[in-house]
């Protein structure tokens, strides 16, 4: 898969189709008596809009000549839109014009090429409109960033605006591919300010004129509103619209609604300005190659691996002893130490890092020990929030420019601010494969090593149940990167798998923290009891499988997708790994077992074991409900009298 098409990319791709899309009509415009008004019309549009891209590529060119007041006023998440829609526009309008014979200037047109341009009379109407409302958004653009007076920018900002909400409220599928933009538009993005928090090269402010007063970042950084960042009209138009608010209901779990609804991909760059970017090129679109039809005149970048991954924590091992090993290398770090010892008695050792990389500070230490000829800037103690944020997109630029981290596997905003396990996780693997060449020596070394030799202790039972589970979470894991990429043109799959990837990710953290421990002293009470307080999430996506399965055997069967056999590999691969019930079922009747014949010392033990033994009794309960066979019936009867 390649990279997704960045702004920069999409203006001179648009530019050269509507070349191409001029000339095509020309010869067709000049027999006018013999074709439809409206191939006139279009060539009028696409001739304007073309001089209209011009103009903007001629200022993303030298995008510091821009007065910042005006650059402010367009959101980054307008300008995604607007081109995006450009983009899957003039797509749809090359496949229409490729259907067409193309006309020789002196000829007449035929019976045949006048029947054509009748019968599509309807269509290139329906594509007028829209080239109509993509060119008076364009040109908007284009006169907020010349403007001459701020009162005519912010009259032109009021009409993109609205523009704006009338092209999310009539296009659904736009609005869609929007929803699922994390990839394409936040871990795929690279935003650098203007005067940038710090910056990648030691050049200074490109344009102090612009501004009221010469700051120094760290200066600019101490206050808060140099940074405060104003939420856009854009993110009330998409969150009011028809497809956000369905999309909430499908994607919170009812276990889950006491707490904080999780918010969606579009509120990552919330109120981040056109102002905020100093290099237009690295802001990316959602869209990829396989979308359009026209994509030979687009730039996409490297090709990509067709099913890249995040690079992850080595998941043959625990997932603590992996957070214990980047842990310790953070560690070796000049100025991490006191980070983690603001952290006194941490749960674990992932609790201990997702508490430390929290604090975004960490963040930047790690990117100036990685690369030492980055330039130093004191920041303040007490960062605002939006500093934290502009940090975390900084670090992300950092990995993508000067450690060739492939833009999937950037982490984002909401993965390390917004208090989710799976988040943290992204997080975790990112930072496990940065800092993959650090060396641990002396005493930490011995921590590690013996904290892998109390894994290998354990019996192989435990181990067992353990392995499953993390196979389990990277099954969960790969479905939501497969997801990702199927949902940007089809239908939403899956529903529920971040809040399912969040319970067993920390069912998983439980689970491994008695792989820590002497055998005496294992709890594995917490485990169990954990799983049963949230095992509806689990039960929800197994009484979903027999509707995923039958959906995915339906896209397949249909086939209308593009590129096949890619799709296909994909839907095939999530019926391998969709989460089966009868597995679950299966290991926590063999980890049942497995206590019974565990001697019992202590009243602690014993405790543990008997309610160890009533939570899985009521997991596998409850997991059987409605769906209890003969075979099983009676198994489940041996547990209820346990």
């Amino acid at each position: 898969m390649s990279d997704p098409l960045s702004v920069a990319a999409s203006i001179a791709g648009l530019i050269s189709i509507t070349v191409e899309a001029v000339k095509f009509l020309s010869p067709y415009v000049s027999a006018a008596k013999e074709t439809p008004q409206v191939a006139a019309h279009v060539y009028s549009e696409v001739q304007s809009t073309q001089v209209i891209l011009m103009g903007l590529q001629s200022l993303t060119k030298n995008f510091g000549s821009v007065k910042f007041q005006h650059a402010a006023l367009i959101g980054v998440n307008q300008v995604v839109a607007i081109l995006t829609d450009g983009v899957l526009l003039y797509s749809e309008l090359h496949k229409e014009l490729q259907s067409l014979r193309a006309k020789d200037g002196a000829e007449k047109v035929p019976l045949r090429g006048r029947l054509q341009w009748v019968w599509k009379e309807s269509t290139f109407v329906t594509l007028l409109n829209r080239l109509q409302s993509f060119k008076s958004s364009m040109t908007l653009v284009l006169m907020i960033l010349q403007s001459d007076s701020g009162e005519t920018a912010k009259e032109h900002q009021e009409q993109l605006s609205n523009n704006v909400k009338v092209l999310l409220d009539s296009n659904d599928a736009l609005s869609r591919r929007l929803m699922n933009i994390e990839d394409a538009l936040d871990a795929q993005t690279i935003i650098s300010r203007r005067m940038s928090i710090l910056s990648l090269s030691a050049s200074p402010s490109q344009n102090a004129s612009q501004q009221s007063t010469a700051e120094s970042p760290a200066t600019s950084i101490s206050t808060d509103t140099s940074l405060a960042i104003s939420k856009f009209d854009f993110e009330d138009d998409l969150e009011s619209s028809r497809v956000y608010r369905r999309a909430v209901r499908e994607t919170m779990d009812f276990s889950f609604r006491s707490s904080i609804a999780r918010s969606h991909n579009w509120s990552v760059f919330s109120g981040l300005s056109l102002g905020d970017i100093s290099i237009m090129s690295v802001i990316a679109l959602p869209v990829y190659q396989d979308d359009i039809t026209n994509a030979e005149h687009y730039d996409f970048g490297e090709e990509a691996a067709l099913n890249g991954r995040t690079p992850g924590p080595v998941m043959d091992q625990p997932l603590l002893i992996e957070c214990l090993e980047i842990k310790l290398k953070l560690l070796t770090i000049p100025g991490m130490q006191r980070y983690f010892d603001e952290i006194p008695h941490p749960l674990d050792d992932f609790f201990h890092l997702w508490s430390v990389l929290q604090e975004v500070m960490p963040l930047v230490i790690l990117a100036q020990a990685l690369d030492p000829t980055l330039l130093d800037v004191g920041l303040p103690e007490d960062l605002t929030d939006n500093v934290r944020k502009e940090l975390v997109l900084w670090f992300a630029q950092f990995c993508h420019d000067r450690l060739d981290i492939e833009t999937s596997n950037l982490i984002t905003v909401q993965d390390l601010m917004w208090g989710n396990e799976y988040g943290i996780f992204r997080v975790i693997s990112l930072i496990s494969s940065i800092t993959e060449n650090l060396v641990i020596t002396g005493l930490p070394m011995n921590d590690l090593s013996s904290a892998k030799a109390q894994v290998d202790v354990q019996p192989p039972e435990i181990r067992k149940l353990v392995n499953e589970q993390r196979q389990f979470v990277r099954d969960v894991i790969e479905l939501l990167e497969i997801k990702d990429q199927l949902e940007m043109y089809m239908n939403p799959i899956f529903q529920g798998l971040r809040v399912l990837a969040d319970v067993q990710i920390a069912l998983l953290l439980i689970m491994e923290g008695n792989l820590l421990r002497p055998s005496a002293d294992q709890e594995w009470a917490s485990a169990f009891g954990y799983l049963f307080r949230y095992i509806e999430v689990e039960a929800a996506s197994y009484a979903n499988d027999k509707l995923n399965r039958t959906s995915i055997q339906l896209w397949l069967k249909k086939g209308h997708f593009r590129d096949k056999d890619k799709t296909r590999s994909l839907l095939g691969r999530c019926c391998d790994i969709l989460p089966m019930r009868a597995k679950r079922i299966f290991a926590l009747f063999e980890f049942l077992e497995y206590l019974k014949a565990q001697p019992i010392v202590t009243e602690k033990q014993k405790s543990d074991n008997s309610m160890t033994r009533s939570s899985i009794s009521r997991l596998v309960i409850r997991l059987q409900d409605n769906v209890i066979s003969k075979d099983t019936q009676a198994a489940v009867q041996k547990l209820q009298q346990r």
